[in-house]
């Protein structure tokens, strides 16, 4: 009897030790280490971060947070090397921080979290290297784990509804519905999304809010900020909708973090952009912290290159040329091949020029419209007309005033030679207007524009339509907008069509069809 009770005893205990031991095997803790870890892959030092990931490894072995951020590194290694060797040689540890994060606490609300996070990541980086629709199976997969990431943070959503981060890819992914292209409108359908445009906004804004208020969520500011710039600038595009955007820009806490932060220097040098800060975006970059230590980010070059050579700056075409040689991904390969030929062409070398417009046919895919646009330009045949050139980087600057006086004077002395160069002129002329916010003197031009070119192959007439619907829709004249936008969509121009069709979708969709 006694030996009986003894083993029962030595039982309980075993049980007890067992429970213990399971209760206690595995969780997440975004410690100090972890916090300082995601910090670091922020500022994309990245083998910094890497060290203090596996110091945290070692000094809690129980901690699955290291494991996810080791593979938001490998993500970001992705992202901003964008080269294909590099995503197979990662895409081989994917499953084992999905199988990591499997085996912890699943009554955490950072358990979906995390799993959404890592399927959505290797999603978009599996998109990276899609040439197009044809690579049906990298599609497919992509496809399945964007669904497997909504449905994770859907659930825990409804779990955990005060969770936070829970709106972080929530915002994103409901804010990318309507701007997704025709062309893969079929694919989002079987994703099952709901929400909408501005649902998606309006979470990336409680998110980005509440991460300067909660300092349980302060290590997302970085992240919530970008996306938000991202989603506002990139799938709007409507200034006065991303005024707003000004008070982050702004804000203490984010001033601050501009000093060191790269992933924010980024976000804030497309913002300044997008508002014509041209200046302050060549400030901005320019103090992109650079150096062994730092991830070289490739497209950080390639914005460099665009607002010095907006400025028409001597050395914009260093940046450009660095571009072509660092980064080893194929976007907007064609589109610096072709700005270093506008670098020379406006710098009367004719040889050079012409030796760059061809590397923008012969080099890089034309993944992107922009790059479909450069390789559609350098086959013409033709230079483009300096001085529409000229204006039009400069208005791209924020320069207006510059480039209204480029363009003063007759056809003759513009050198106005063709048609096209007739309607750029009118087209050109309207968007300074517009983007010095001189709307009454831009929209005759926009009209002239479509009555003269809605024959034509260009994208001209195409946008002045939209930018029509686009300005009466801001007037709250609806009928006037629905008209342009339907307008916009019976054009067919050979450039930018997918762009401009969505945006004159999602505006259509806004005022009710």
């Amino acid at each position: 009897m006694h030996n009986w009770v003894m083993g029962k005893k030595h039982c309980y205990i075993l049980l007890f030790l067992l429970a213990i031991a399971n209760t206690s095997f595995a969780y997440f803790d975004f410690s100090v280490n972890c916090r300082k870890a995601h910090q670091y892959l922020m500022n994309l030092r990245l083998t910094e971060a890497q060290q203090i990931i596996d110091v945290e490894k070692r000094s809690n072995p129980s901690n699955i947070i290291p494991y996810y951020l080791e593979n938001y590194k490998d993500f970001i290694t992705i992202l901003v090397s964008q080269d294909k060797t590099t995503f197979e040689r990662l895409l081989e540890k994917r499953s084992k921080a999905i199988d990591m994060i499997e085996h912890d606490d699943a009554s955490s609300p950072y358990y979906n979290y995390c799993l959404a996070d890592v399927y959505f990541q290797w999603a978009v980086a599996r998109l990276i290297f899609m040439k197009d629709l044809g690579d049906m199976i990298d599609g497919i997969k992509a496809g399945m784990e964007i669904k497997k990431a909504y449905e994770l943070l859907a659930s825990n959503q409804t779990k955990f509804p005060a969770f936070t981060p829970n709106l972080k890819l929530l915002g994103l992914m409901r804010a990318m519905i309507d701007a997704v292209p025709d062309s893969y409108k079929s694919i989002v359908k079987t994703l099952a999304f709901d929400g909408s445009f501005e649902q998606g906004i309006s979470e990336l804004v409680q998110l980005t809010d509440k991460t300067l208020t909660d300092k349980n969520y302060d290590y997302l500011k970085s992240e919530a900020l970008f996306i938000l710039t991202f989603v506002e600038i990139n799938l709007q595009g409507d200034k006065q909708k991303a005024m707003f955007l000004k008070k982050y820009f702004t804000h203490p806490i984010f001033v601050e973090e501009f000093k060191t932060n790269a992933t924010l220097l980024y976000a804030k040098a497309r913002y300044e952009m997008f508002f014509g800060k041209n200046d302050d975006a060549i400030e901005t970059l320019e103090n992109f912290p650079r150096g062994k230590e730092y991830a070289y980010f490739g497209f950080v070059d390639f914005l460099t290159g665009k607002v010095k050579l907006n400025r028409l700056d001597k050395d914009a075409v260093i940046y450009f040329l660095n571009y072509t040689v660092n980064y080893k991904g194929a976007h907007y390969i064609k589109s610096a091949y072709q700005h270093i030929a506008w670098f020379y062409l406006l710098n009367n070398d004719v040889a050079k020029y012409t030796d760059y417009s061809k590397k923008a046919i012969k080099f890089g895919s034309a993944l992107s419209e922009t790059d479909k646009q450069a390789e559609y330009e350098a086959k013409k045949n033709s230079s483009p007309n300096i001085r529409l050139l000229k204006a039009r980087l400069l208005c791209d600057g924020g320069y207006y005033q510059l480039a209204v006086k480029v363009l003063d004077g007759n056809d003759q002395a513009l050198q106005l030679k063709t048609n096209r160069d007739s309607l750029e002129y009118l087209y050109r002329m309207a968007r300074i207007y517009h983007e010095w916010d001189k709307v009454d003197n831009a929209m005759p031009y926009y009209e002239n524009v479509l009555r003269k070119g809605s024959n034509e192959v260009w994208y001209f007439a195409t946008n002045a339509a939209l930018q029509l619907g686009l300005i009466y829709e801001s007037r709250k004249q609806n009928n006037a907008a629905r008209l342009y936008y339907k307008r916009c969509l019976s054009l067919n121009p050979k450039e930018y069509k997918n762009s401009l069709h969505t945006k004159a979708k999602a505006g259509l969709k806004r005022i009710g069809g």
